[in-house]
Formats: C-alpha cells, structure tokens, sequence
C-alpha cells in the first residue's frame, strides 16, 4: 500500500487527469467548421451585389461574383479557415466578407459562430457594428474604429482581427500578382540589402535588412491600394523604398505597369533638368505623412509631358497607398482603452491573490471595498467572469493566448489555487457575482435558515448541474452553455432573457439566503469544488467515483455516431479530401490546379506553376509591356522582325484558326478590340464609323507573314497589332500540365481562365449559357482539355442592347448572335481554346462545317436554345 503522502497525491492527481480527459471529449465533440464558401449562393452574393448574376471559383478560397455580361463586380470571401485559430470569448466565428473591385468591404454578415451564442448575437445584424468595416480596406489599410460592440468586446476583436488575418494573409491582385524579390529591392535603393520581412502590423511594407540583419529601411509596393487608379490605357504598380525613419522616401521606381508603352517610355527615359531631377526623384519630395494627404490641386507636381495622365496616375497610386496607411489612425485610442482593460484585469487577478492569502479578508472595511471593486469594475466594466462555456471553449478551440491572456491566467490560477493549497480563490475572492450575493446578504434581520435536510439536498444541485452540463455538452455540441448560468447578463444585459433571470433570482435569494445561488445553484462553483484538496491526507472520495463514472458516460457519448460532428465517409468524400488545391493569378483571371493524392508538396508545386503561368503571360501577352508580343507591337517598320520560337508556333496555330474561319477569326483584332472598350482603356463611348475606318486598315490575318523557318514575323502595315489572348489561357494549361508531369503527378486538374484540362478522370460541368448557375451537362472528362466560349461571358450594351465581345474583323462591329455558346473538347487546351474563339466567330452554320472538315468534338448552342453536338 502506498503511503498516505503518495496516495494523496495520487488522488490529486486524478483531479487534474480528470480535468484533461473532460476536456479531450469536449475536443473530441467539437463541430467539423464546413466550408460555408461552398455552400453560398447567388441571393447570399446579391444582398451586397444587386446586379450580380453569376459566381465563379477564384483563387484562395474565393467567390468572383460577375453581372449578366460577366464583368467582375466583386468578391465573397468566409474567414474560416485561415482564422479559425483566432478566439473571442469561448470560439471562432466565421464570417462572410464582401469586397469590391477596389478591395474594400461591401458589408459583412456572421455566418456561424463557436463563440457563446449570446455575445455573438449582440452583434449579428448590428447595423451599427456592421457599418464599422464599410469601406475598410482590410489588405493595406489598419483596422477600423469598432462601434456598438459594448458587453461584447473579445468578440468584436476577434472578428475584426479575423478579417484582417484572412485578406491581408492570403491576397493577391489580379492586376499585379508577381511577389516582390530581393534583386528587386537591392536595385530600388538599398544595394546592401541581405533580406526583406514583412513589417507587421503595416500591411504592405516590407523591412528590409542588411549584414547582421542590419535594419536598412522599408520598401513598400503600391499594389492594392493604386490598382484601380488608370492613366491612359491601365494601372501601374510603383516599387517605393523609404527610410529607416518610415517617413522620407529613398526612391521610386516603377514596377509593371498596363499603360500606353509609348508615354510610360516618355516617364522613364526622361532626361535630367539642369539640377539633375526627374519625374520619379521629383516624387521623393514628399513624405510619407505628406503623400498621404496630397492635394493635387495646391501641390506642385509637375506631371511629363506628352504622358501626363500616365504621370499623374503613378503620383495618385502613391497617394492612396500612403492614405491607406493613414486610415485608422484612431485605432490608437482603441488599442490604448484596450490595455487599459488587460491592466486593469491583471491588477484584479493580483487583488485576488492579496485576498487570498493575506489577513486582509478577514478585515471587514478591506473586504466590502474589494467587493465593491469586484462587482463594479470585473463586472459592470471589464465584464471577465469564469464560466463553463468559457471553459468549454477552451477546451474545444485551444487557448486563447493571444487575446485574453490575463483572463486565461485567472482561471488557470482560479482552478490551481484550491487544488494546490485548498482555498477558493475565485468563488470567494474574484467572481463579482458572488461579491454582490456577498454585499446583498448584509441585512442578517432578512435572513432566512434553511433545514439541514433541505440543504444537503439543495446542496447536491450544482454537481448535478456541472455534470448534466458536460453531458449536454458532448451530445449537443452546439448547445450554448451559457444558458445554464447567469454571468452572460453582467456584460449583455438585458439582451439574454435566460442568464438575466438566473442572475436577477439568484440575487433577490441571496438576499433572504446568503450565497444563495453560490451554494444551490453555480456549476461553475462546483467544478472549482471537485478540484479542491480538502487536506493534506487527500483520500479518494464520493465525488472522485461520481466524476468517474461522469467521464465514463461522457465517452459513450462522444465516441457514439453523432451527425452534428461525425459523417459517413463516402468514395465521393473520400476523393474530396485526397485532393490538394492551389490557386493563383494571372492574364487578369484567375486560375486552379487540383491534385489527387497524398504525395503532394504543395508548396513547391504552387512555385513551379507559378513561375511557368507567369513566365507564359510575361512572355506572350501584349498586355505586359516587356513581352515578345509586345515588342513585335511597338515595331513600326515592315520590315522582318526577329520572335522566340514560342511565339512562332502561337501565331501560326492563330493563323490556321483565321484560315479556317475564313478571317473571321483574328489575332489583329486588338485596335477594334480597344475601340470597343475591351482593352486596357476600359469601359469607352461606342466608335464612329470614322475610328472603325481607321483601325480596320490596321486590322488582317493576312497583313501577317510568319517565316518560321527563319524565326522572323513582318507586318504589312505598321499598326498591326497582335493579340494572342483567345489562346494564352489554354496554352498556360499545358504549360501547366507539364510542370505537373514532371513533378510526378499524372492525376489532375487544370483551370485557367475557364480553360480545363484533366489528367486522369473528373467529373466537371459546362455551365447553361442562359442560367450559368446552373449546368447544362456533366461530363467526366479523362485525359482531354475542355473549352468554352460564348457571348453570356461578356456583353457590353450599345444602342440600349446588349452585344457580343467577339468582334468582326470584316465590319468592326460585334458579332451576329447565331451561337450563344461552343464547347471544344481536344488533346491540347491550347488547340481547345483557339476553336472554341474561331467557332464563335464563325458562326453557327460556319462551326458545324469546320467542325466536320477538322474533325473536332464539339458543342453548339444557338441563341434560341438549339443544341448541335459533333464528336470526333
């Protein structure tokens, strides 16, 4: 036999095992957070988005949602589960965030919560918290001044910081998605630079180091915050490195940019004045502070000539870069009344050690004082009362260093202190519940005895309810434990109808009965009793048998099938989680690569397709400036001009496309494209017959002559334009396809812009050209690429009526509508994409015909709903 010492200790010990193990199926039981994404349809994207017709799966666990035309009017995002380590009170909440096109929040809405129920109802559908995110922009810009969040403080901060964690972690511009690199930053000012870091809590900076991790100064990019901000033709990113002191700028550079090639030419190779200063020295000028509040129309900011909206377009990026950084700025009085609150607590935690374990409790005056303290100040005020969903919540979600840590300390110590040295600290010295039973029990001529038999009976209610609340717990995972205690009304007030009128009985009994709801009613209260050492001959007792055999019901519970938080696993399901999803940007859309299989380095895999998309669009689009394409486009000669062999087998894959279609398919169409308002000026009043005249002569396969032979393309008139765009998508698929191959993984999937290409076999779906929330067809597509084009992608209204995005190169104007949408299944989704644009702008009688000389498997539907199908 053990001695007594060890048998008590072994008896303790129990206590705190038995803690750890209630807590473990708690865990256990803890509800699976779903992907809400998933489940979010067109009405959800409507209340923020009236014109909103269509979504579309982004990158990063994103919603796109499109208008009738497809045009991109914003973006729904959830914050689990980026954020789901971020706590309030008891657990994470999840909430939907709408975002427009400048990345500012639409609104917000609470979708579901592991927080106590109570707290997070006080601000669901607040319109006064809700208004707090309108127009913050979470991925550049501090956070906002909280409103109407009071007896709900860590929930409201929690939400806050998990919008913030979740788009300023995870964003990427569409417009400008390439990751800063630090050749780039060594050649921006800092030549000594040995790393860079980003600079928390300023999003978008960057600090950069030197030797010994020397703290050099900071580079900041203008991307998000200035891409919507247009000169000519489109936005430019600016590269912006600052001093050490944050606040004086070191130089500007530009970065990349969508404007007119000529005018940004004009900003960059501009000659030094007399005192040596250009347009982008004369940009340093200014201080941060400075920039952020510019007037553009009292400063002196002399733009270039001959590019001045281009000029004025990257100082104006600046602007709203350093503005965004300026917003916020009462976030200091916040944070300073927050850690007023956590130094207030931390001195209520030391106040209670005091009580503890000095005489001053026993001091009458000390004792009133400290009560007084206690129920106005950690009650009224700050609101910390220890609790079982508090506990719970823990339990379930981990702890919550981050936010509550002096709370976190306080019921560490609150369930420590008796268990080590058998006095109840908490339930006697720190619960303001408790200290106002105290202060109301004062009148002794009101006090009423209650019968031993009565009160060994009464007493016994607590335990019961601790343990019908664990129970209830573990069987109904989502069941708010809040409402079997009152501590909830202290800070919500009358909003909670159940705790308020536990709290308001408990009171008005104490005051005939003292302690009463202490003595017959706190779970709480008993759960700090079972951990009490009684001596110092601590021995197994009635209350070590009953947690027992708690426990042991507890696990028949959490370990039974439970459809709150256990599902049958399908193939279906199965399949699902055996695939890895990586996401990403480029061609200004976005794209998804799906992986089958546990073998998956995700990371590497996501920077091998990135580099090669990205190496694919910087190569061949004539939207970025140092492209082959674009280079051949700022030629103004006829003469042979010399291209890389991949730009050789595009344009002559484009060139059997306009043969085919008899030159209604054109890669020159670029003019007519800009005149239209689909280029990079954007949105533009309709042509006149004299600017369709004038790019029409610009527009012409047969302008073309392609040696490839001699690797060498020629124009026959200098303002031919190449525009490779209805084909760079698919070709990035197959790009991509063969980075996948080489990394081992034969068992994916491939979207681009739309453009689909699988490896191996998966069930996709092509989407009804009249209802796109709604399939036409699924198909199970092994081994083959699929493409789509049609004219519900993209309308644009001229003359009131909607009209197509697929231009005539004979006429310069839209398209007939004779196909509403074609459907190309092939080998390559290069080849897919290309016939898919030829056939629309073909036309319906036309596809059927080419489709039947090239042997192509494809999809037509007409505008009146006729359906025409070719296999191979």
């Amino acid at each position: 036999m053990p001695s007594p010492r060890v048998s008590a200790w072994l008896v303790k010990s129990w206590r705190l095992a038995a803690l750890l193990l209630a807590a473990l199926l708690l865990q256990r039981t803890t509800p699976v957070t779903e992907s809400a994404l998933t489940r979010l349809g067109l009405d959800d994207a409507k209340a923020f988005f009236p014109g909103a017709k269509r979504l579309k799966s982004g990158p990063n666990q994103t919603l796109l949602v499109q208008d009738q035309y497809g045009n991109r009017l914003g973006r729904l995002v959830t914050t689990s589960p980026d954020a789901d380590s971020i706590l309030g009170y008891a657990g994470p909440s999840n909430v939907l965030v709408a975002l427009d096109n400048q990345e500012k929040i639409v609104g917000t809405r609470i979708l579901s919560s592991e927080d106590t129920p109570e707290h997070v109802d006080t601000l669901r559908g607040n319109p006064a918290f809700e208004k707090s995110f309108k127009d913050w922009r979470p991925t550049t810009q501090p956070a906002p001044k909280l409103e109407a969040y009071a007896g709900s403080t860590l929930t409201a901060y929690a939400i806050t910081e998990s919008i913030q964690k979740r788009l300023s972690g995870n964003y990427v511009s569409l417009r400008f998605p390439t990751a800063l690199s630090l050749k780039e930053i060594q050649g921006a000012g800092f030549p000594d630079a040995t790393g860079f870091e980003p600079n928390v809590p300023r999003l978008g900076w960057n600090l950069v180091r030197g030797p010994n991790r020397a703290h050099l100064g900071y580079v900041v990019r203008s991307s998000p915050s200035a891409d919507e901000v247009i000169g000519y033709a489109g936005p430019s990113e600016t590269l912006i490195a600052v001093e050490s002191d944050g606040l004086r700028l070191r130089q500007v550079k530009l970065r990349t940019t969508y404007d007119t090639a000529d005018y940004v030419s004009r900003i960059k190779d501009q000659e030094p004045d007399p005192q040596g200063r250009t347009y982008f020295k004369d940009l340093t000028k200014w201080t941060t502070r400075e920039w952020a509040e510019f007037d553009f129309r009292k400063g002196e900011l002399d733009t270039v000539a001959g590019a001045t909206l281009t000029s004025y377009a990257i100082a104006k990026g600046l602007q709203s870069r350093f503005a965004d950084d300026a917003h916020g700025g009462h976030r200091e009085k916040q944070d300073a009344r927050q850690r007023l609150q956590t130094a207030a607590l931390w001195c209520f935690l030391a106040g209670a050690l005091l009580m503890t374990f000095t005489p001053l409790h026993g001091r009458p005056v000390v004792r009133t004082v400290w009560q007084i303290l206690l129920v106005g100040g950690l009650g009224l005020w700050l609101g910390q009362l220890l609790s079982l969903s508090l506990f719970a919540g823990w339990a379930r979600h981990g702890i919550p260093w981050a936010q509550a840590p002096a709370l976190l300390i306080l019921g560490g110590i609150a369930l420590l202190v008796p268990w080590g040295s058998r006095r109840q600290l908490y339930c006697h010295h720190a619960c303001p519940h408790g200290a106002a039973q105290e202060l109301l029990g004062g009148l002794k001529r009101l006090h009423v005895a209650v019968p031993a038999r009565w009160h060994l009976w009464l007493g016994k209610l607590p335990a019961i309810a601790l343990a019908g609340a664990f129970l209830a717990a573990l069987a109904w995972p989502r069941w708010s434990l809040g409402q079997v205690e009152p501590f909830d009304a202290w800070v919500l007030g009358v909003g909670v109808a159940i705790p308020l009128t536990l709290a308001v009985v408990g009171l008005l009994a104490s005051v005939v009965v003292p302690q009463a709801y202490c003595k017959y009613g706190c779970p709480t209260g008993a759960l700090f009793k079972f951990v009490r050492s009684a001596n110092q001959a601590e021995t197994w007792g009635r209350r070590d048998t009953r947690a027992a055999v708690i426990l042991a019901l507890g696990a028949v519970v959490a370990f039974l099938p439970h459809a709150d938080f256990a599902a049958e696993d399908t193939p279906e399901s199965s399949a699902r989680h055996a695939v890895t999803e990586l996401h990403g940007a480029a061609f200004g859309t976005t794209w998804t690569v799906k992986v089958r299989g546990s073998d998956v380095d995700a990371e590497i895999l996501k920077r091998e397709l990135e580099a090669e998309i990205n190496r694919v669009e910087f190569s061949l689009s004539h939207w970025r400036e140092s492209s082959a394409t674009a280079d051949f486009n700022h030629l103004e000669s006829v003469q042979p001009f010399g291209i890389t062999q991949e730009l050789a087998d595009t344009v002559e894959f484009a060139l059997k496309l306009s043969a085919a279609s008899g030159g209604m398919y054109d890669i020159t169409v670029a003019p007519l494209t800009n005149l239209w308002g689909y280029g990079p000026a954007g949105k533009l009043a309709d042509p006149t017959p004299e600017q369709l005249k004038a790019a029409l002569a610009k527009v012409g396969w047969q302008k073309l002559k392609l040696d490839k032979e001699n690797l060498t393309l020629a124009k026959s008139h200098e303002g031919v334009n190449l525009d490779l765009g209805s084909v760079l998508q698919g070709y990035a698929a197959d790009r991509a396809a063969a980075i996948l191959r080489a990394q081992g993984q034969h068992d994916t999937l491939i979207e681009v812009g739309g453009e689909i290409l699988a490896a191996g076999t998966w069930r996709v779906g092509i989407e009804d050209p009249f209802n796109p929330r709604v399939m036409l067809k699924t198909v199970l597509l092994t081994d083959r690429a699929l493409s789509t084009s049609g004219l519900y992608r993209a309308k644009k209204l001229a003359a009131g009526k909607p009209v197509s995005h697929i231009l005539s190169p004979k006429t310069g104007r839209p398209v007939e509508p004779t196909l509403e949408m074609a459907v190309v299944y092939h080998d390559s989704c290069f080849q897919a994409d290309g016939w898919s644009t030829a056939l629309m702008a073909a036309g319906f009688e036309q596809a059927k015909v080419i489709a039947q000389r090239e042997q192509l498997d494809v999809l037509l539907v007409t505008p009146d709903k006729k359906v025409w199908q070719s296999g191979k």
